[in-house]
């Protein structure tokens, strides 16, 4: 259950990191060149929020293939 609500969580700050990557975005839209501070932090956070995202996907995923090794390692020592 704890893969859940991990996994829920971390796709709600994703959301949220993306939603202020677009409000940045957005404001700063006007000059779109590499010295605009707004636009570049505003891409970063859109970045930062997918890369969160895929970890919120992966991140279950890859503790699911460790449980049953973990619990045939309980059923030995048993």
């Amino acid at each position: 259950m704890k893969n859940k609500e991990m996994s829920r969580m971390l796709k709600w700050v994703a959301m949220i990191v993306i939603g202020v990557g677009i409000i940045c975005c957005m404001m700063n839209i006007a000059q779109f060149n590499d010295r605009n501070l707004g636009l570049m932090v505003g891409i970063g956070f859109l970045i930062g929020g997918s890369q969160i995202m895929l970890f919120g996907v992966i991140a279950p995923l890859m503790q699911r293939n460790q449980e049953p090794a973990q619990t045939a390692a309980t059923e030995e020592l048993a």
